[in-house]
């Protein structure tokens, strides 16, 4: 763990102090004196003693930066802050695909752009471009058998490879946590939840204030079967939405529960916790004891 204590007569924390930088999880503001770490796959900032409670871990992993990292690294603010993230699940094609529902009201639609090519490469016009190359290769394959069609149903295996390069480039070099949404992701900020597509180009979102309930069931420690339900309200009428944790991706729910137990505290939105496993009851019962949670636990 490499702990950095804050001093103000380093230009590179004299600029960070001026951020007015909080810890994520604890809401405490970072100031002189301070010893912090920051996240090595994130670069969020975490005072010394949170980073032992989250148990030297964030993103998935346990580095922490060794040099201070300058002002350009700050990318996130604490209101945008993604204090977690996971991709949907491969197996299950319903899981894998970002679920149809959150593209209605109330969840609100956002983009970014990462390259000056991206508005063309994924635009409606690209996807039925990539419909109709296929025709001939159906006629290719049912109906003919002749050569001549090999250009045209090369088309769309082209078309699929420059745009899959096109996010590859451009993705990996957006200076935010981004980079690491390789696939479909859902995210927990102190705002609410979202879900993304790679590298966050595309993002359906739901505030907070519009979330009613989440429960997040975990069985055999994110081995199999655990997931979230989140309960909100489509033009008044009660809806929810149900989708597995991806469980290759971390190797506990400490991070999750941090997160859920950070939105939870900043909207008095309500988390309903239905777990066995002796870890993530260990981080729940804690933070209920400290009354900074709006955590219920029951039975699976």
């Amino acid at each position: 763990m490499h702990i950095h204590r804050i001093d103000s007569t380093s230009k590179k924390h004299h600029n960070f102090l001026a951020q007015n930088r909080k810890d994520p999880i604890t809401g405490d503001s970072i100031s002189e004196g301070d010893e912090v770490v920051f996240c090595a796959g994130c670069k969020s900032v975490f005072l010394s003693d949170t980073w032992e409670y989250l148990g030297n871990r964030h993103c998935e992993q346990s580095e922490t930066l060794i040099d201070f990292p300058i002002e350009k690294a700050m990318f996130l603010k604490l209101e945008d802050e993604i204090l977690f993230y996971t991709s949907l699940p491969k197996k299950g094609r319903s899981q894998r695909n970002i679920p149809r529902q959150v593209k209605k009201v109330p969840w609100l639609k956002k983009s970014q752009n990462i390259s000056p090519y991206q508005n063309f490469l994924h635009n409606s016009f690209m996807r039925f471009g990539k419909i109709i190359a296929f025709i001939p290769f159906y006629i290719f394959v049912v109906i003919e058998s002749n050569n001549s069609f090999f250009p045209l149903i090369s088309i769309p295996f082209i078309l699929e490879g420059i745009i899959w390069l096109h996010d590859w480039y451009y993705g990996n070099k957006v200076e935010s946590t981004y980079q690491h949404f390789k696939n479909n992701t859902f995210y927990i900020t102190k705002k609410g939840i979202g879900f993304a597509s790679k590298y966050g180009i595309r993002e359906f979102v739901l505030s907070a204030k519009e979330i009613e309930e989440i429960i997040f069931h975990e069985r055999d420690n994110l081995v199999s079967n655990s997931y979230c339900q989140v309960y909100y309200k489509e033009q008044g009428r009660p809806k929810k939405i149900k989708f597995k944790i991806n469980s290759n991706l971390f190797n506990n729910s400490s991070t999750l529960i941090s997160a859920l137990n950070t939105l939870s505290i900043s909207h008095n939105v309500p988390i309903r916790i239905e777990s066995g496993e002796e870890n993530t009851l260990y981080y729940v019962n804690k933070m209920i004891a400290e009354g900074n949670s709006n955590f219920l636990i029951s039975g699976r």
